[in-house]
């Protein structure tokens, strides 16, 4: 289907045959024998527990462990509960029986689906691929899209950066995008899955459009990861804007990597999340230091000022973690400073996100000013290289596309 989006755009280029494997084997060898599919959990901030899925284009055929076949064509419904540890289906004209796991297989690599939970009632979204689903231990529906490597990207990269950026931009997300998926393979590997869709691996809605832009950024940068001086894929972190500064790793995580420095960055100013401001009520403030077991008296002045980025606020000597207070207020970085204004604390902060490696909006303002992948992403990460996984062994076994 990736091919199909890009004629008009360049020449086409054959694809790898596609093999769906039954179920979730051993990560690396399950990649290297699909040539290009990834396994991607849906909708995992949630207790899933019907779904409906509506077939847009194409064919699919509906399978379980044991004899039931099922062709769906254009605008078939299937009704899936989630009943116990099994699976009751219902499609338009009668009950389909209970089952422990289903799948769900593309016919060709045009077919287009369309998901929609509605218990609970989320949005629904249009995918490519196949789909498995059964219940967990705690008999929560698990739904795996399993897709395309390449679709996958195109859909990481258009839920994370939108469709109006330029061209050098979304090549560089692409690049990150790719090897933080490969460094991160067997994130879910007990839960029959390599990635879910949310931020703790990497935003995936299915594909919102088709976008020609973030298609053939996805294409001229195909193999193309970052890896450090050892020759490993890096975590490549990336959050919304920086404040001004990055952060360390481990001021984040508590882990160093060599290649996550913190660094000045002059392009993060006069975008949308450069600078904030947020207000708490004293007495939210007081339960926070109360749970926190921070001891203060009437004496305590709550001020605090960060004008390069540091990992702790001191309240009468004592050390708070201002990731702590950022996860307590909802603020939108730990790039903040604080004081007392009558009964409430003000914050005043820059920045959104963790401020680890990339700043989304900072490379979308150095791509406007002529700057290309390549140097969007050595301005963010330190002591790395941008190489092609097909030249190496190691890195092509992982998932050649």
């Amino acid at each position: 289907m990736f091919k199909k989006h890009l004629q008009g755009i360049k020449k086409k280029i054959p694809t790898a045959t596609t093999v769906l494997l039954p179920l979730f084997l051993v990560l690396a060898a399950t990649l290297s024998l699909t040539g290009q599919n990834i396994r991607v959990g849906q909708y995992r901030n949630f207790e899933l527990r019907t779904l409906i899925f509506r077939v847009q284009e194409g064919s699919y055929m509906l399978t379980n462990q044991d004899s039931l076949r099922i062709d769906m064509q254009p605008s078939d419904i299937l009704f899936v509960t989630a009943i116990g540890d099994q699976i009751s289906l219902w499609n338009s004209a009668q009950h389909l029986g209970v089952h422990s796991k289903i799948t769900i297989s593309a016919a060709n690599t045009e077919a287009k689906m369309v998901l929609e939970p509605i218990y609970p009632v989320l949005q629904a979204r249009k995918y490519y691929g196949s789909f498995e689903i059964w219940t967990d231990t705690a008999f929560r529906m698990t739904a795996v899209n399993i897709v395309p490597f390449q679709e996958y990207l195109a859909g990481v990269v258009e839920a994370e950066s939108g469709v109006r950026a330029l061209p050098e931009f979304y090549k560089s997300q692409a690049i990150i995008c790719r090897t933080y998926a490969l460094s991160h393979l067997e994130r879910h590997k007990h839960e029959g899955f390599h990635l879910c869709d949310e931020v703790h691996c990497q935003v995936y809605k299915g594909f919102g459009i088709e976008h020609g832009p973030i298609l053939k950024a996805i294409d001229d940068t195909k193999g193309m990861v970052i890896v450090d001086n050892q020759g490993m894929l890096i975590t490549a972190a990336f959050h919304a804007n920086s404040g001004g500064h990055t952060a360390n790793s481990e001021d984040v995580w508590s882990t160093t990597m060599p290649y996550l420095r913190g660094k000045p960055d002059e392009y993060f100013d006069k975008q949308k999340h450069s600078q904030w401001k947020e207000t708490v009520a004293m007495d939210d403030w007081f339960t926070f230091l109360k749970n926190a077991n921070v001891r203060y008296n009437d004496k305590t002045k709550f001020s605090f000022s960060q004008p390069k980025r540091q990992r702790f606020a001191l309240i009468d000597d004592q050390p708070v973690l201002l990731s702590d207070i950022r996860t307590a207020f909802k603020l939108k970085s730990t790039f903040f400073s604080f004081e007392t204004s009558g009964n409430k604390i003000v914050f005043e902060g820059k920045g959104y996100g963790h401020g680890v490696g990339l700043s989304q909006e900072s490379a979308m303002e150095m791509a406007r000013k002529g700057k290309n992948c390549t140097e969007i992403i050595e301005y963010f990460y330190s002591g790395i290289k941008i190489i092609d996984l097909y030249q190496t062994t190691y890195l092509q076994s992982m998932l050649p596309e």
